[in-house]
């Protein structure tokens, strides 16, 4: 009588942690429903950045990654690599070095499949990384299989923008929010060329004995012979049917794209948590990045007129060849600060849009200008600095030069700016400070709309606003 009382209650308490479980709503994405309410107090990523502990202490896993250095190895989560029973630690490649976050790239290539699979009712699918199949696996069955609870909550909930722009200038940009992606092409020019031959992916054992097709021949890299070619979530520059990947025939000397029903690897990208609240502090304006003290020696030891390496810049964006160091020249100092000139132009750019209409606008200013707009993004300022040079940068108070009539229009507060003529006058007029490009000026030159420029001759224009020249710019750090 006492064994079966004893096997009753061993029943009931199985049945009653099986109902326990059952009943624990899911903190992971569910279903196909990749991107949560970002007014939802039950965002996944809300919950993914507060860390799976309520200890100080950063967990060991975590700490590994926080002391990473860019180009590292770490490993993360688990896949199946070899084809057998189970899956095998998945290596990463540590891309940056954020406040509180780090971001990764696998090594490998998990997966080898199409962008998007074609349907009977739609056989030629357009390349919308938002609707796309490889999205659903991404933050699916792929961050559901390869990451347990506890590496799921430390994964950020991350906004990426995806975009297509053609020869016809036709353009779209949009947001998603994920917690597993693939790169886009500037994160692919921005962080992955700045760490060796990691631009070449190269399969698992898995993918390898399932698609012996997926190598190419690599001729002209030093070092490498075989690698496979891996999706982007950009849309192809090409056609709306064709979607951005690294093709692995050369070291990235173009932009390639390729039909969206068509295989190729897959690379998962994310973003990994190591302290919640040191990130937190920091996107609160409540911390300051860890110290770099190469940087703090050599600010500490500029005069006027020396050269500082500050930021990076893609000098070559329809190439994806890597980002290269910008270099500056220091102009003037006073008790705070140092102003910097680029000694390069760091893009090519429309100052001022055309009206819906197509006809010019009636005035042009920086104030409301494109140039502006864009240079002070945070799309342009994360990639172009690191944490600790954006501490560096002072907000300015900028007033432009008018001409006759024209009043320069109103004065901004920016942290990245263009030259204005007076600065041409006092400082880029001098021997060595010129550069082989026509640049734009902040500075509202000759009639309405037209706006300053500055020829590759060193002289003084005006150009319409909405024609394209390149973009020269100045900032303010803190010494």
């Amino acid at each position: 009588m006492m064994k079966k009382i004893i096997c009753l209650l061993m029943a009931l308490a199985i049945f009653a942690a099986l109902t326990a479980c059952a009943g624990t709503p899911s903190e992971n994405v569910p279903g196909n429903t990749l991107a949560p309410d970002a007014n939802s107090t039950d965002n996944p990523g809300d919950k993914g950045n507060e860390g799976s502990s309520g200890k100080e202490e950063t967990p060991e896993a975590l700490k590994a990654i926080e002391d990473a250095k860019v180009g590292d190895i770490i490993t993360f989560g688990s896949w199946d690599q070899d084809g057998k029973d189970g899956g095998e630690p998945v290596s990463w490649i540590v891309l940056c070095q954020g406040v509180g976050k780090t971001f990764v790239l696998s090594e490998k290539i998990l997966e080898n499949q199409c962008f998007k699979n074609p349907t009977e009712e739609d056989k030629y699918p357009t390349a919308l990384y938002k609707d796309s199949d490889l999205r659903t696996f991404l933050n699916g069955e792929f961050y559901e299989g390869a990451f347990t609870a506890e590496e799921k909550a430390s994964i950020l909930t991350a906004k990426i923008k995806s975009e297509y722009k053609d020869e016809h200038f036709f353009e779209l940009t949009y947001e998603t929010e994920d917690k597993v992606f693939p790169l886009s092409r500037e994160e692919a020019a921005r962080y992955v060329c700045g760490v060796g031959t990691y631009i070449f992916g190269y399969p698992t054992q898995r993918v390898l004995d399932e698609n012996p097709y997926i190598l190419s021949s690599i001729s002209d890299v030093p070092g490498v012979e075989k690698a496979a070619s891996w999706w982007l979530r950009d849309m192809g520059t090409e056609s709306s049917k064709t979607a951005a990947y690294v093709y692995t025939a050369t070291y990235q000397r173009k932009n390639y794209d390729t039909k969206v029903y068509e295989k190729s690897g897959v690379r998962p990208a994310m973003w990994i948590v190591y302290n919640a609240k040191e990130l937190e502090a920091y996107e609160k304006g409540e911390a300051q990045p860890k110290a770099n003290e190469a940087l703090d020696n050599a600010i500490a030891a500029l005069k006027v007129g020396d050269k500082l390496q500050f930021g990076k810049y893609d000098k070559n964006p329809y190439n994806m060849d890597g980002y290269e160091d910008l270099m500056w020249t220091v102009l003037s100092e006073d008790d705070e600060s140092f102003l910097l000139v680029s000694n390069d132009q760091v893009c090519s750019m429309n100052f001022a849009e055309k009206t819906p209409e197509g006809f010019k606008p009636d005035e042009a200013s920086w104030a409301e200008s494109n140039v502006r707009e864009y240079i002070n993004s945070k799309d342009f300022l994360d990639f172009m600095f690191s944490p600790q040079e954006k501490a560096r940068l002072v907000l300015t108070h900028v007033v432009c030069s008018g001409e006759d009539d024209r009043d320069g229009g109103k004065a901004t507060d920016d942290l990245v700016f263009i030259p204005d003529v007076k600065d041409v006058e006092d400082y880029l007029s001098s021997p060595g400070m010129g550069i082989s490009y026509k640049y734009w000026l902040r500075s509202q030159l000759s009639w309405a709309p037209y706006i300053g420029m500055v020829y590759t001759n060193g002289t003084v224009g005006s150009a319409d606003p909405t024609g394209s020249c390149y973009v020269r710019i100045m900032v303010r750090i803190h010494k």
